[in-house]
């Protein structure tokens, strides 16, 4: 018996839930040894209310850029940690199952209505991604909805999430963890326009129309003709029989 040679693919299966954690990455370690900080300090963080912090303004192009840029901020190593392991590990499935463009459409909306929220009702900046990781722990919860299914994990993961916000002290109090959820919330609402039900029903039918086709009986009659059948017979015997003699 030959041997079985095992080779390995690597495939990048996930391009924007793994782009965004890179990115992410990369940003926290340019800005702890290069920009010392400075990088989340003045970029990367949320624009506030006019008596805030940071004021949002029309007029300056970082107010804008901040809207939706302050998910990759981080100031604390363990935080960040937390957020990249939630974002690999539902993230990567989440993008099968709705794919890459819808995922990269919600991850930019949970991002700037987080971001515009934040602008318009809370006097403190703040940065991160637990917008984008509640909305991905919302899509996990939805794909058991809809086996009509209410799933324990999944309720005990919200649950933990919550109240991890709320132990984490949020610098806009309550009102910053409302923002938290409304964003990744407002983000998952993309699932109802695309439901993976629908794109899974269309390749049924298609299956179902090839498989109809086959069995039809314009085939079943081109099968079954004498000219199929001598050409089977000729390919399966290899002879051909021309005719007989009488003596």
């Amino acid at each position: 018996m030959g041997k079985k040679n095992l080779k390995l693919k690597f495939e990048y299966d996930a391009p924007v839930t793994i782009s965004f954690a890179l990115l992410t990455l990369i940003l926290f370690v340019l800005d702890t040894f290069a920009f010392k900080g400075k990088l989340s300090g003045q970029w990367l963080l949320t624009p506030t209310a006019a008596q805030g912090s940071l004021p949002f303004s029309f007029a300056d192009f970082r107010s804008i850029i901040r809207l939706f840029v302050h998910v990759f901020g981080y100031g604390e190593r363990p935080v960040l940690i937390c957020n990249l392991i939630f974002i690999l590990l539902l993230g990567s499935a989440m993008e099968e199952r709705y794919g890459s463009i819808i995922i990269g459409i919600m991850i930019f909306v949970a991002s700037l209505f987080s971001g515009v929220l934040n602008a318009c009702f809370c006097q403190h900046s703040v940065s991160g991604a637990e917008p984008v990781v509640f909305m991905l722990i919302l899509l996990s919860t939805m794909m058991h909805l809809s086996r009509s299914k209410i799933s324990a994990s999944s309720v005990c993961v919200i649950a933990l999430f919550v109240c991890m916000e709320c132990f984490k002290k949020n610098p806009n109090g309550i009102v910053g963890v409302l923002i938290v959820l409304a964003g990744g919330l407002c983000g998952s609402l993309f699932a109802f326009l695309t439901s993976p039900k629908a794109r899974k029903a269309k390749k049924n039918e298609a299956a179902m129309a090839e498989f109809n086709d086959a069995n039809s009986p314009r085939f079943s009659a081109k099968s079954s003709s004498p000219r199929s059948k001598g050409r089977r017979s000729v390919s399966d015997d290899e002879t051909t029989v021309v005719g007989t003699l009488e003596l």
